[in-house]
C-alpha cells in the first residue's frame, strides 16, 4: 500500500515538474464589493493528515466527516458533534454517507463502516490497493474505486464483496484519482485515459462509455488526462474536466456528447445555473453556457491560487484557495462577489451546501460552516 501512494506522489511530482521550471506566484487578491454576506459560524478540527484533501458529506439533517489523522465523525446541520471516534490510522480520501453508515477508507487499504448513530464498528475489510477517492454509498452498497482500477461494491450492512469490475486502463496514468458520482442507480467514473465509464451500481455492468478527453503531450506523463473533481450529474447531462484535455457535456442516458472544448481543467467542472463552471489548471473560472457551450465568462482574478472544484454555494458558484479563502463568484458574470478566510492553510476540496450554508475543509482538517446571506 505505502509502494503505491509513494509511486502516486512521485507521479505528480513528475507532472508538476514536467510543466513550468517555476510555479507563478499566486494573483494578490484584490478588494472586491460583496453582494453576498459570509459568516463563519461554527469550526471543528478533525486533524490533518496526507495531501489528498478530504470532504464532507451531507445526508439530510446530518453531516459525516473526517479528518487524515484518522478522526471520523457525525455533526448536526450547526455542526454540533454527535460523536467523534478515532481510528488511530490514517485516513485517505474521505468519507462516504448514507444515513445509516459512516465509511472510510485508511491509508493501509482497509475500507471500514461505523455505525452512524454511535460511531461503533460496522465492519473492516482489506482492499486489494489503495484507494485516494471517497467512497459513496446508497442504502444497500457502498463502492470504492482502488489505485489498480477496480471498481468494487460492498454490503453496507457487513462489508461482503459483491461484483467488482476492472478497468482496461492503458499506459501511464494516476489510477483512481478522479471522485466518482452516484446518480439515480449509477455510477460514473471518469479513469484517467479520458474514459468516462457509467456503471449499474446494482450489479456493475457497464450502461456506456465514451472518451471525453484525448490525450496530448511527448511524454508520457504530459499526455495523462486525469481530473480531481468527480463527474458533475444534473438534470439530463453529465460534465467532465481533464489535465491536457476537454471540457465535456454528455447526454446521461446514452453518453452521446453534447458539446467538448479544449481546456486544461484539472479540478473539475460543474453543472448549476444553466452553466458549466470549469476551474482551469491555472486557476481561471470559465462558464460555458450548458446547451451550446459558447463562452459567458472567464475570471483571471484567482489565478495560481490553486482553486478547488467549483460547487453551488447558496445563490452563488464557490471556490476554495490555498490560502483557506472561500471565493463566490456570480454565476451571471462571474464577477467575485463574496469572500472569506477560513484558515491558513489549502482549501483542496470543493465547498459542500447544506439547508444552513456551506461547509469548507481545509488540508488541516479544520471544518467550517459558514453562513450565506444574499
Amino acid at each position: 500500500m505505502m509502494r503505491n501512494l509513494a509511486v502516486l506522489s512521485g507521479l505528480l511530482l513528475l507532472v508538476g515538474c514536467s510543466s513550468a521550471p517555476e510555479k507563478p506566484d499566486p494573483t494578490r487578491l484584490e478588494r472586491i464589493e460583496a453582494r453576498v454576506s459570509t459568516i463563519e459560524v461554527e469550526q471543528v478540527n478533525l486533524g490533518a493528515g496526507d495531501e489528498t484533501g478530504l470532504r464532507p458529506v451531507v445526508f439530510e439533517d446530518q453531516i459525516a466527516a473526517a479528518g487524515g489523522s484518522g478522526r471520523v465523525g457525525v455533526f448536526d446541520q450547526m455542526l454540533t458533534e454527535r460523536w467523534v471516534v478515532d481510528l488511530d490510522r490514517p485516513i485517505v480520501g474521505g468519507v462516504g454517507f448514507n444515513g445509516e453508515a459512516v465509511f472510510v477508507v485508511t491509508a493501509d487499504a482497509e475500507l471500514v463502516g461505523l455505525n452512524a448513530t454511535d460511531g461503533s464498528e460496522r465492519f473492516r475489510v482489506r482492499l486489494p490497493s489503495g484507494s485516494t477517492t471517497p467512497p459513496v454509498a446508497d442504502q444497500d452498497r457502498v463502492y470504492v474505486k482502488t489505485q489498480i482500477g477496480r471498481l468494487m461494491a460492498f454490503a453496507q450492512s457487513n462489508g461482503d464483496v459483491l461484483w467488482v469490475e476492472e478497468t482496461q486502463e492503458s499506459g501511464i496514468g494516476i489510477r483512481g484519482s478522479a471522485p466518482m458520482t452516484l446518480a439515480d442507480g449509477f455510477l460514473f467514473v471518469l479513469w484517467e485515459s479520458g474514459r468516462l465509464v457509467t456503471y449499474q451500481a446494482d450489479n456493475g455492468r457497464i450502461a456506456w462509455e465514451r472518451q471525453v478527453a484525448v490525450s496530448r503531450g511527448r511524454s508520457p506523463l504530459e499526455r495523462i488526462v486525469d481530473s480531481k473533481g468527480a463527474p458533475s450529474v444534473r438534470n439530463e447531462v453529465v460534465a467532465t474536466a481533464t489535465r491536457n484535455g476537454q471540457v465535456s457535456v454528455l447526454d446521461r442516458s446514452n453518453g452521446q456528447i453534447l458539446w467538448s472544448v479544449d481546456s486544461d481543467a484539472y479540478p473539475g467542472a460543474l453543472v448549476a445555473f444553466n452553466l458549466v463552471t470549469v476551474v482551469e489548471t491555472d486557476g481561471t473560472v470559465s462558464g460555458y453556457q450548458l446547451q451550446t457551450g459558447e463562452s459567458v465568462f472567464s475570471n483571471e482574478a484567482l489565478k495560481y491560487r490553486e482553486l478547488s472544484a467549483p460547487a453551488i454555494v447558496g445563490a452563488s458558484i464557490g471556490v476554495t484557495d490555498l490560502e483557506g479563502v472561500l471565493h463566490l463568484l456570480s454565476p451571471q458574470t462571474g464577477e467575485l462577489v463574496g469572500r472569506l478566510d477560513t484558515g491558513s492553510t489549502k482549501g483542496k476540496v470543493a465547498p459542500v451546501t447544506t439547508s444552513e450554508g456551506a461547509l469548507v475543509q481545509l488540508m488541516d482538517g479544520r471544518l467550517t460552516l459558514v453562513e450565506i446571506r444574499p
